[in-house]
């Protein structure tokens, strides 16, 4: 992680941060209502394609989008009817993304997600061609910019080797993460130590109080419900950004926090980030902003059945 992200956190928080602040803008919609920004200089019925990737790389890549209205209201459209197309600027090639499937947030709304594959680093464009209740169609247009190379640790190389802060009791725990009701069993093992037994493991950062929108506050929970499913096939970490979640929290003061030192070799651009690591210790799934239980539970079951 940056100097620059963590700038930005003490900047944003306890609203949002990083990507997880235009899902929070554009997508999210408090206590599952509708309100959100609105943009007085488009027509309100306008559909907005929202390509939430901060750390797009040439090779195959998890896409994650939103469809929203003008107003910040819901497009009401099944998976089924939407489809993801998509080029190199400048370029003739149009490739067509899988179909997507929709993923229902527990605090309202969703995303969509699918999987696109860059052949080369550059700007690409992207079009969601939707088809409406009503049988009226409209498209929605979206860009990001794709590099040589992530970031953040990629699919198929070998997880950076950390040693995680560990703690069972109430005041370990206040010491280890930020989180109000923290999960014990997510601190239970070392990363470094967890490599070691030879089965997967789902490790995640974020900084719980510090990210309190309405999107990336359930993540650990969420990973709660997969962890439950699979009690002595994988382990299960949080990482918390900050080395000194106390100072932070008795002061209530996000400028004083420090960074955690094993977030640094994971280079995350923005915050929350979810990987699943195999029995080998290589990244065999990533997960970039709030990720449903389905999605987490659909690439770990693929881990564990050694696919």
């Amino acid at each position: 992680m940056t100097q620059g992200l963590l700038r930005e956190i003490r900047r944003l928080t306890p609203t949002a941060t990083g990507v997880g602040f235009l899902i929070l803008l554009f997508v999210a919609c408090s206590n599952g209502d509708d309100e959100s920004v609105v943009n007085d200089e488009a027509p309100l019925n306008d559909i907005f394609l929202f390509v939430i990737s901060s750390d797009a790389a040439i090779g195959e890549n998890r896409l994650p989008f939103a469809l929203r209205r003008a107003d910040g209201g819901k497009v009401d459209v099944a998976s089924t009817d939407v489809t993801i197309t998509y080029q190199k600027r400048d370029s003739d090639g149009v490739i067509t993304a899988p179909e997507p499937t929709f993923r229902k947030w527990p605090v309202g709304g969703g995303i969509f997600t699918t999987t696109v594959e860059y052949d080369s680093a550059g700007i690409w464009d992207f079009t969601a061609n939707i088809t409406l209740p009503d049988g009226t169609r409209d498209t929605a247009d979206a860009t990001t910019l794709v590099k040589e190379a992530s970031a953040t640790p990629a699919i198929g190389s070998a997880a950076p080797v950390i040693t995680t802060k560990t703690g069972t009791t109430p005041e370990e725990l206040a010491l280890i993460t930020s989180d109000s009701n923290p999960i014990s069993e997510m601190y239970a093992v070392s990363f470094d130590n967890a490599l070691k037994t030879g089965d997967p493991v789902i490790i995640s950062f974020s900084t719980p109080a510090w990210c309190t929108s309405e999107t990336c506050g359930p993540q650990l929970n969420v990973i709660d419900q997969v962890r439950q499913n699979h009690i002595g096939e994988a382990a299960f970490i949080h990482v918390e950004l900050f080395d000194n979640p106390d100072v932070m929290r008795e002061s209530g003061d996000p400028s004083l926090g420090v960074e955690t030192p094993a977030v640094e070799p994971w280079n995350l651009p923005s915050e929350p980030w979810t990987f699943i690591i195999d029995g080998n210790g290589l990244i065999a799934a990533k997960f970039e902003a709030f990720t449903t239980s389905d999605e987490l539970e659909e690439a770990l079951v693929q881990v564990l059945a050694g696919g």
